[in-house]
């Protein structure tokens, strides 16, 4: 009986020794498991041996992990997706943490202040160095609500204005960082001010001939028609007016069918002589009344590219009027150019000319240099405008050359032709 009771304790024992071992094996299985995962590496696996207690415990550890290992691969895609949908916008991007710690920069929000270094993990202080965009950046993290103002920033050649939003990063009731963006307004600033001056220079342009013609009318009916000499005057200076007026509606008009896209260019093949002929024919007797010559130097072999006929002639008699108008002595000489590949149709005159701090804002909408003398001239300030437009519709190119009292060159440059 003893011996029988040896046998079954022996036995036991060793059972039991196997099941600790078993165990025991599976423990420091868990515990390596453990450790890999501590030391950041997700791709540990974790396999149950058999059916014991601490293999369904492994099993569930190992299903656990899984199952976190799959959200934490989705959340790191979305993030970088995240990411990389910040660093593409166009509107310049800045996300800190609760401290001001930079955590991104996009490269618009790099380009729109001037930055050029790497500025992730820096203050946000040492990043923007601009006393609106950090208060701005204060008013939300204090406020924990959106902040947005309008900003100007000064470059070396121009003014930046910028629309500043900071937007408060909450992780429940507790703001934990700030998402600044940056969206470049500048363009849309000058757009606003070339209409705010173009509807000003309209106004102006049709109120002078209006209040004139409306002036000399007057004038006439409270008598003056009695005044033969007079009279025929008055009726002279309403006319001149009114054809002023009907120019500039017509310039207007052109104008803006040309930059609303109604006027389309349809290029054939041109005989440059010829247009210019046609230009100088209707407009020799206002050079003849100023005693200037009309002259051509257009060699047989470039005479013929490729152009819309209607429209380059509109372009020769903007350019050739205008030349006239601002010219005492000498004259106009219309010629062709042939350099590289390419040829050059320029109109030069012997005029006033145009010192060089003008020459920039030359076929702006109603820009002139002398505003008296032009409106003396019946100069409406369109007439280039609509050359640059018409010579851009062409693909071609338009430089100005012109020095203060040495005359004007403007060279229409044509890459391709017949």
């Amino acid at each position: 009986m003893t011996y029988l009771l040896i046998i079954i304790l022996s036995i036991a024992l060793i059972f039991l020794v196997f099941r600790l071992s078993r165990i025991s094996a599976s423990i420091k299985e868990i515990s390596v498991f453990l450790k890999e995962l501590s030391s950041g590496n997700l791709d540990a696996r974790l396999f149950p041996k058999g059916k014991g207690e601490l293999d369904g415990i492994v099993t569930d550890i190992a299903s656990l992990m899984e199952k976190t290992k799959t959200r934490l691969d989705f959340a790191e895609t979305e993030m970088q997706r995240m990411e990389a949908i910040l660093r593409g916008m166009s509107d310049g991007v800045l996300i800190t943490d609760i401290r001001g710690m930079v955590i991104l920069a996009n490269q618009p929000f790099r380009s729109l202040m001037s930055v050029n270094d790497d500025i992730e993990g820096k203050q946000i202080m040492e990043v923007l160095r601009n006393a609106q965009l950090i208060d701005i950046f204060r008013n939300a993290l204090e406020s924990g609500r959106i902040t947005s103002e309008e900003i100007s920033i000064s470059r070396p050649h121009k003014d930046m204005h910028l629309i500043a939003t900071a937007v408060p990063v909450y992780s429940g009731d507790s703001v934990t960082g700030t998402v600044l963006t940056l969206h470049d307004i500048t363009r849309l600033k000058q757009l606003e001010e070339m209409r705010k001056d173009f509807v000003a220079n309209v106004s102006h342009e049709i109120k002078t001939p209006i209040t004139a013609i409306k002036g000399f009318a007057e004038t006439l009916l409270d008598g003056a028609m009695d005044d033969k000499e007079n009279a025929v005057r008055f009726l002279g200076m309403i006319k001149a007016h009114s054809e002023r007026l009907n120019s500039l509606v017509d310039d207007l008009l052109t104008l803006s069918r040309i930059e609303l896209g109604d006027i389309t260019i349809k290029k054939t093949e041109v005989n440059v002589e010829q247009i210019v002929d046609t230009v100088f024919m209707t407009l020799r007797e206002k050079a003849d009344r100023k005693g200037l010559y009309l002259k051509k130097a257009i060699s047989d072999g470039t005479q013929t590219i490729y152009a819309d006929k209607d429209k380059l002639i509109q372009i020769m008699l903007n350019l050739i009027d205008n030349s006239i108008k601002f010219t005492e002595k000498g004259g106009v000489t219309v010629g062709i150019d042939e350099t590289g590949g390419r040829i050059t149709l320029y109109v030069h005159d012997t005029g006033i000319g145009v010192s060089p701090n003008h020459l920039h804002r030359l076929g702006e909408r109603f820009y002139r240099v002398d505003r008296a003398r032009s409106r003396e001239l019946g100069g409406t300030g369109l007439g280039l405008a609509i050359v640059k437009h018409l010579v851009s519709a062409h693909d071609w190119n338009m430089r100005i050359e012109s020095e203060y009292g040495h005359g004007t060159k403007v060279n229409i440059i044509i890459d391709r032709y017949l």
